[in-house]
């Protein structure tokens, strides 16, 4: 195979290993600009999206899906750079079970706030803090499916390129714009350019369903824990709740930006 032209890695204090592990951590990613991916379908769809593929990371010894075969063969022509490792330190790289054989890293990419057109009738996710990136992960693939714009994030706590969130996204990260912005900026931003606030909490004053929802809009999906901030309650237009049944008082936060991200696309369908 191709594939076999690349680098040869089995020693774990190889700095190409060491970068790579590097960016398993938050610092590593924020210092560099850099993520990781592993797994074909990741892989196909960074490549459809046009995504910037920096280098791949293989294990030649478990690569046997023909085209997981064919897409290393496919970014060696197109001169991306790579490195084999051997089957532990490739482990070491991936969360998968049982992993395919074929990773990369990648650039992240973040849309200004100010780059954001507002046509009438968008629809834009706002994510205050997420504390589980699984949970995050499963928010912005939700956002792929009910045709949101793009994705807002709030806290710098909050990180859609950890490898959990990646790979919780089933490759709907490359298709979202991400923007990372303070809530005073996304409230600055809404009120200037026409652009409803809506704001999900237990607390509010009317069922989901029950609203007539104005374009465009924001939904503001806060905290698994603390739900939304004071600040951000209090700069919505509209706060509305998901009545809850027998002894449940909070739903997934995950669940809830879906039951409301899909009767808000419905509306503006």
């Amino acid at each position: 195979m191709h594939e076999n032209k690349y680098p040869l890695v089995s020693d774990a204090r190889d700095p190409r290993f060491l970068i790579l592990c590097s960016l398993q951590t938050f610092q590593g990613r924020f210092r560099t600009g850099l993520y990781i991916i592993e797994g074909i379908r990741h892989l196909a769809r960074a490549v459809e999206h046009n995504a910037r593929i920096e280098s791949v990371f293989l294990d030649t010894s478990v690569l046997s899906n023909p085209f997981g075969q064919k897409l290393a063969r496919r970014l060696r022509k197109r001169g991306v750079p790579g490195v084999r490792f051997s089957r532990q330190l490739y482990r070491d790289l991936t969360l998968a079970a049982e992993p395919q054989g074929i990773g990369a890293v990648l650039r992240q990419q973040w849309t200004p706030l100010s780059h954001l057109g507002t046509e009438p009738n968008s629809l834009w996710l706002a994510v205050e803090s997420i504390e589980s990136p699984g949970n995050l992960g499963t928010i912005i693939r939700t956002a792929e499916a009910a045709g949101v714009t793009a994705t807002l994030i709030l806290s710098p706590d909050c990180d859609p390129y950890d490898p959990a969130t990646v790979r919780a996204t089933m490759g709907s990260l490359f298709s979202q714009k991400l923007v990372r912005c303070s809530q005073h900026e996304v409230t600055s931003w809404a009120k200037s350019n026409g652009v409803a606030i809506v704001a999900s909490s237990p607390t509010g004053l009317m069922d989901y369903k029950a609203l007539r929802y104005r374009f465009p809009a924001v939904l503001v999906i806060g905290s698994e824990k603390r739900g939304l901030s004071d600040q951000l309650l209090e700069a919505a237009d509209f706060v509305v709740r998901i009545t809850m049944h027998g002894g449940c008082d909070s739903i997934n936060a995950a669940v809830a930006a879906g039951v409301l991200l899909f009767e808000m696309a419905s509306q503006r369908r």
